[in-house]
């Protein structure tokens, strides 16, 4: 990726019940957020919400203060034509899915929330952090 600037955060919220990925990216090209998946992968609320399910078990991934043109989409986990080409063949991925995220070129904040969907687990209990820069991050500065 062409890059300026490229910065992760990984927070652990609500009592470790929830997880929030952030991104802050100045791009000078393309950018595509990727997470490979094992579940059965539904997108919902025009792209901003997927639902990731094996078996019984569930995760809602939301994406949060999303930027213009911002949405999930999935895709095959397969090597991109724009990828280098590796010394040995890529080995199949049966069953797996990419949750993926694409943007043009330029300055974003991407915010994912994972919320696992846990037994006896009210709906109500789960959180929307706020919004926090990464340079403003601490361990109160989430709920």
């Amino acid at each position: 990726m062409n890059r300026t600037s490229f910065s992760r955060g990984i927070h652990l919220l609500n009592a470790r019940k929830q997880v929030l990925i952030q991104d802050e990216i100045n791009a000078q090209a393309s950018v595509m957020w990727r997470a490979h998946t094992n579940a059965t992968v539904s997108i919902g609320n025009n792209g901003q919400t997927a639902t990731l399910t094996i078996d019984t078990k569930t995760l809602k991934v939301d994406l949060l203060n999303a930027p213009s043109g911002a949405q999930f989409t999935t895709m095959d986990a397969v090597r991109l034509s724009t990828d280098p080409t590796p010394p040995a063949p890529d080995q199949p991925n049966p069953g797996v899915t990419v949750l993926t995220i694409s943007l043009p070129a330029g300055q974003y904040t991407l915010e994912v929330l994972l919320t696992p969907q846990w037994p006896g687990v009210s709906s109500t209990s789960y959180v929307t952090p706020s919004s926090v820069p990464l340079t403003q991050w601490s361990l109160t500065s989430h709920p």
